[in-house]
């Protein structure tokens, strides 16, 4: 038996195993032992209702023959309350119930299962299954506001105003963070009303982020919106109780969807969000949107005490579906992405960090037990190490050894990121339709520490990789402006220097893609010492 059916299989396995953990893990109200083998099939939105298909290949024990259908809030971890259906137990029950939106009582972001009454206890049969098709309700599906692939983070001083750096540079994709705690609460002067109640936003905060994204939408800049979860004092109700130990010790935290207000604020404020950059109501239009930044190195970028893994793709699973959920209602046509940063394989420590691959393959099992959607991925494929930019030459042979041509690689840079790619293309990985994901490269750069023309050069190479391989959606580049926390550590990665003086990156990656672009090329490749360009652009 060959390598790869050897992976494939145990990735399988994998999955299988996980999706057991999540259906039995999870507290119930009771066990036994005659619970069948009962599974929802799907729950989709049909105009004003979710319709539930569920199966039985074998029927449990029962008091009454009857399947009770409940509505889970995302935390619960069983049925409570009434159910909100009731059928007689058969080989293939379908319900229909109202999906009840705009009301308190919307099911939009709810959970279905199936319990019977075993002993006069509430005994759960199936899995937990969420809605797979927000986007019916979105009044709006606009295409993508470019659809070129060379991209950058983008300075947020230099935003309009008479400044048309950007435009210059022929900048195609930009990136901008939004910080969820910036838009809650505040001066309140921004009224929302959502499912049945009234949410309170920042007007000041807001009106930034809409004269980034209204400006970026005018210059015909297709925008990828990171959306980041600090800790603010007084508003720790948006971050996960299992991140508020660490609080003021992380950058960003897990979001909150295991409290009802948690839960409630995260629905709302990434719906208003959506809603008011979905390109219709002349605010401008984000496409692509990432939830939390690489999600796997959890202690730096999305802190929760949870060590177990499978337990901690759960709850980042839990926000990226609401999130998925709220946007895709607002406007069907964006991409809700993932974000993992290059550590593929090499570096797995469950108390503080995961590596890429293994997070990936948990999230996707996770979110394919409890109903598939269509995510993308937002990945960081930096050098290793991050600050050596002249990769053709490594910078010893421990660093060379880290960058491999294998779907085992250690890390991921832009010299093999056709293996990112070809891991995404395993059938398990596969969207709803069987269409591999969405795959944004949403921040990389290299620091002109090691030269400017290793800085350029290094741009020239990274950006035809990118147009070589069709999976590849866009190629964003940090940054714009070099930041002072990063120059600091050793990455002056902005195409302009602190000073303002514009380092040779900016002229290489403004002409990088124009009708000259082939001599950059040439340069590039004789610089790098590469013989045979086509070759080492390990074209997909």
């Amino acid at each position: 038996m060959n390598k790869k059916i050897t992976r494939n299989l145990l990735l399988a396995f994998v999955s299988l195993f996980v999706v057991t953990f999540v259906f039995l893990s999870a507290p119930i109200c009771a066990k036994a032992a005659g619970i069948g083998a009962v599974s929802i099939s799907s729950a989709r939105i049909h105009g004003g209702n979710v319709n539930i298909t569920v199966s039985a290949q074998d029927l449990p024990d029962s008091d009454d023959g009857v399947f009770y259908l409940y509505a889970e809030k995302v935390y619960q971890n069983g049925p409570e309350g009434a159910p909100v259906a009731a059928k007689p137990m058969g080989a293939s029950v379908s319900y229909q119930i109202p999906l009840n939106l705009n009301t308190t009582e919307c099911h939009l972001y709810d959970k279905f299962q199936v319990a019977v009454l075993q002993g006069g206890v509430v005994v759960p049969v199936s899995n937990a299954h969420y809605i797979t098709n927000p986007e019916v309700l979105a009044s709006v599906s606009l295409s993508p506001k470019n659809n070129g692939k060379k991209g950058l983070i983008l300075d947020g001083a230099k935003i309009g105003n008479g400044n048309t750096e950007v435009i210059d540079l022929g900048v195609q994709q930009g990136a901008y963070n939004i910080n969820l705690e910036d838009v809650i609460g505040g001066n309140g002067v921004i009224q929302y009303e959502y499912n049945g109640k009234v949410y309170a936003f920042d007007s000041g905060y807001v009106s930034q982020y809409d004269h980034c994204v209204r400006t970026t939408s005018s210059q015909g800049i297709g925008l990828t919106m990171v959306l980041l979860n600090p800790y603010v004092p007084g508003e720790e109700f948006m971050i996960s109780p299992t991140s508020r130990g660490g609080a003021g010790r992380s950058n960003y935290y897990m979001m909150n969807t295991s409290e009802q207000a948690g839960l409630e604020w995260l629905e709302a404020t990434v719906s208003f969000l959506a809603f008011r950059y979905n390109g219709r109501n002349g605010l401008g239009q984000v496409d692509n949107w990432v939830i939390g930044n690489e999600v796997n190195a959890k202690n730096v970028w999305n802190y929760s005490n949870v060590s177990d893994e499978l337990t901690y793709a759960q709850l980042y699973a839990d926000s990226l579906r609401v999130c998925y959920n709220a946007i895709k209602s607002r406007n069907a046509n964006a991409t809700v992405c993932i974000s993992l940063d290059q550590n593929w394989t090499k570096v797995h420590n469950p108390a503080s960090y995961y590596s890429a691959r293994s997070m990936l393959e948990a999230i996707n099992a996770v979110v394919c037990a409890q109903g598939n959607f269509d995510w993308g991925l937002a990945e960081h494929p930096y050098n290793y190490p991050m600050t050596w930019t002249s990769f053709w030459t490594p910078k010893n042979p421990f660093s060379a050894s880290m960058i491999q041509h294998s779907i085992d690689t250690p890390y991921l840079s832009m010299e093999n990121i056709e293996q990112l790619t070809d891991y995404m293309c395993l059938p398990h990985m596969l969207g709803t339709k069987w269409q591999v994901r969405p795959i944004l490269l949403t921040e990389i750069g290299y620091s002109s520490t090691q030269g400017d023309e290793a800085q350029a050069f290094a741009m020239v190479y990274a950006y035809q990789r990118v147009m070589t391989n069709r999976y590849i959606r866009m190629i964003i580049f940090n940054r714009q402006t070099d930041y002072p926390i990063e120059v600091r550590d050793g990455l002056s990665v902005g195409l302009t220097a602190l000073d303002g003086r514009r380092k040779l990156a900016y002229e290489y990656f403004k002409q990088m893609n124009g009708g000259n672009s082939g001599a950059y090329i040439n340069q590039a490749a004789g610089y790098m010492g590469i013989a045979d360009w086509n070759a080492a652009m390990n074209a997909r």
